[in-house]
């Protein structure tokens, strides 16, 4: 079985993750250029460039203290660094290793003191320094001294030299680091996990449970506890550690997926499935699904791999409906006004989001600076956090690809459709622009001129104007029909990579930080605006007179889309209404209930109590109720709860009727809220209101 340990990466450029799986040398070698890039566009900043400066010399110190003449460097056939044979293949051969009783006879009774701790740990360390190779003790030996003893510093170059091939090295750096550092818990867990690693779980056990004192609900060290005992074949054991990782995390992937593993080897499948299901909700490994998709035959990770969004504001480009084309030079007047309006409201909007936009960049830029420090060592980890991405591998994929695709196709839409649009378009004008030449020349050849020449023939203003309508009305379509494809075409791109776009950029960049989200998220934004302002035009022929109109201010604000839903249905005890903005159902005599679900916040409320309605005759109608209400966000999560009293009166005759209601609600969340009535002020005067906030209210005496 594959060996499910989490280390806290604590290299400089990496610091903001825990990775659940180990980093290729490709992803390292990514993670350096991303720190030379962050030095390049940092420009002159001292703080910063001294910041990259140390992490590339200490990735060159790493890889010259680590390096060792190949005959004496032979990690790749050392049995215990064999890679997992179960992780690909035939899952029915995946098995646990035989319960070792010697190795967990053998371990430590009681928890160690941190002077045990110590002298276990160089104990360790001589022990291995002589198994090793030769020249890798005196290699680390000589790293010790570049450090000048500092365990963090050790500690991180060890993480480093693990995951470059230095795993001898590593092991031995980060033994003594621990034993320098006793009262780092991360830098303890580490060295467990890579010993862990090396297959031999026995000697990371009494460090994981020494940390596990200070730190009893980290789930890290919980799970790295559970895997070390599945490593030895104590499966029962590892369950325990499970257990109590999984309660910490319900849906922990490495804890929750060798849980998976261990229930299936006892043939509880519907409990494995459980977990495997838990797991890859998590994280998406390739041992978990293969292992689902044997044992459950309908299994579907698509129900799986689908996290809700919440996105930072709502954001409806169906709203942004383009103007009317101009198709007759009555309509030319209209036609100007609402271009000039549309595009001015684009303006505006994309200021807006660009505001947006570049104050997170800036607050980015400011956090990443202050994290860093003169040892180019960002924030360290809390000691409860449990920072990893989701399907980070395949979420980057899909968001590089779909972003790919988006890119590809925005650059061929301003290469060739609108290369074509404008060629086309240029054809049509000068199609346009010789028939008018032809016509007036007409014009001009039925009154000739000179002096006593005879005006007989010569064309009226109002026939001049007619033939110029007629003949712009008859091209009008044709620029709008060429304006409109064009159009579709550009919001097709838009249409079809924006959720996408923001799903899979969401599940990369928001467990990073929610900034690094909304920043894209506005960008994607801003993007669209552009482009809605660019496409938005059109070819208008004016009539021999034409007024412009000057828009209004609310002619810019954007308005919402004519819904063309609009449904009531009363039946016995209830009553059903249906819009684009929400969806309610009521009903119940005596027991009443109404659930509410509104479309634009995703927000639902749930109501059950007891009410009253009667009808006293003369077209008077009165009701009471009392409700307990809960509410749920966007993400079906709980927001707030608690009562709501309502009271109404109804009067009159036929379709003229008036209605009074009063009512309260107490909420957990949303506190004390009291609808008075309509009645309040009738008998004693109500307060005045301030109406000019630079006048203030008289008060006489």
């Amino acid at each position: 079985m594959k060996k499910k340990f989490i280390i806290s990466l604590l290299i400089c450029f990496s610091l903001q993750h825990v990775f659940a799986q180990i980093p290729t040398q490709a992803e390292i070698d990514k993670m350096m250029k991303q720190a030379n890039d962050a030095m390049k566009k940092y420009g002159n900043d001292s703080l910063v460039n001294k910041s990259m400066k140390d992490a590339k010399e200490k990735q060159a110190q790493v890889s010259e203290a680590m390096k060792n003449q190949k005959t004496n460097n032979n990690t790749g056939t050392n049995s215990v660094y064999n890679s997992d044979p179960g992780s690909y293949g035939n899952v029915d051969n995946w098995k646990f290793p035989p319960k070792n009783i010697a190795l967990l006879s053998a371990l430590p009774k009681k928890v160690f003191t941190k002077t045990e701790l110590v002298i276990f740990l160089d104990d360790l360390y001589t022990q291995l320094s002589k198994k090793m190779p030769a020249g890798v003790a005196s290699s680390v030996q000589s790293m010790v001294a570049q450090y000048k003893n500092d365990g963090n510093k050790m500690g991180d170059a060890a993480v480093f030299g693990w995951y470059t091939s230095h795993k001898e090295e590593a092991i031995l750096l980060i033994i003594k680091a621990a034993a320098l550092k006793p009262d780092n818990g991360l830098l303890l867990n580490n060295c467990a996990a890579l010993l862990n690693m090396s297959g031999i779980e026995q000697k990371a056990i009494p460090i994981l449970k020494y940390v596990l004192q200070s730190y009893p609900n980290n789930a890290m060290l919980l799970n790295n506890l559970g895997q070390a005992y599945a490593g030895l074949g104590e499966t029962d054991t590892a369950m325990i550690y499970f257990g109590r990782c999984i309660k910490i995390s319900p849906e922990h992937p490495e804890a929750c997926g060798t849980a998976g593993q261990i229930e299936a080897t006892k043939g509880n499948t519907e409990k494995a499935v459980q977990y495997f299901e838990k797991s890859i909700k998590k994280a998406y490994s390739t041992p978990a699904a293969l292992k689902l998709s044997k044992i459950k035959k309908d299994a579907k990770l698509l129900r799986l791999i689908r996290p809700r969004i919440k996105l930072p504001v709502y954001f409806n480009f169906f709203k942004y409906d383009l103007p009317a084309q101009c198709i007759s030079t009555d309509d030319a007047v209209r036609a100007d006004a609402e271009h000039k309006a549309f595009r001015k409201m684009i303006d505006i909007q994309s200021k807006a989001f660009g505001a947006k936009y570049a104050e997170l960049v800036q607050k980015k830029t400011q956090r990443a600076m202050q994290i860093m420090n003169a040892n180019g060592v960002g924030r360290v980890v809390n000691k409860n956090e449990f920072i990893a991405q989701p399907y980070y591998t395949m979420c980057n994929i899909m968001a590089r690809d779909v972003l790919s695709e988006y890119e590809k196709e925005l650059a061929e839409f301003h290469s060739k459709t609108v290369k074509v649009y404008a060629a086309e378009m240029a054809v049509l004008e000068s199609e346009y622009q010789q028939k008018y030449r032809i016509m007036m020349n007409a014009f001009e050849a039925r009154c000739p001129g000179g002096e006593g020449a005879s005006h007989v023939n010569c064309p009226t203003e109002e026939e001049i104007c007619k033939a110029k309508n007629e003949l712009a009305n008859a091209y009008l379509p044709k620029f709008a029909y060429l304006t409109e494809e064009m159009q579709k075409k550009a919001k097709l791109i838009f249409g079809t990579y924006f959720d996408e776009l923001v799903y899979w950029h969401y599940l990369v960049l928001h467990p990073i930080s929610n900034d690094d989200f909304k920043i894209k998220f506005y960008e994607f934004i801003e993007q669209y605006l552009v482009m809605m302002g660019g496409i938005c035009q059109t070819k208008i022929i004016e009539p021999c007179e034409f007024k412009p109109i000057t828009t209004t201010k609310e002619s810019n604000n954007i308005k919402d889309v004519t819904c063309p839903l609009d449904l009531g249905i009363s039946f016995i005890i209830g009553h059903i209404e249906l819009d684009c903005d929400k969806f309610s159902i009521e009903g119940g005599e005596g027991l009443k209930f109404k659930y509410e679900k509104d479309f634009k916040t995703r927000q639902s409320t749930m109501n059950i109590g007891i009410g009253i309605g009667l009808d006293l005759g003369y077209g008077v109608e009165i009701g009471a109720a009392e409700y307990a209400f809960i509410k749920f966000d966007g993400d079906g999560r709980y927001s707030d709860a608690g009562i709501k009293t309502e009271a109404s009166v109804e009067a009159g005759v036929g379709n003229v009727k008036v209605k009074a209601e009063v009512g309260s609600t107490l909420g957990i969340e949303s506190g004390w809220d009291f609808n008075e009535g309509p009645f309040k002020y009738f008998l004693v005067p109500a307060p005045e209101v301030q109406q000019n906030k630079n006048v203030k209210i008289y008060k006489g005496g």
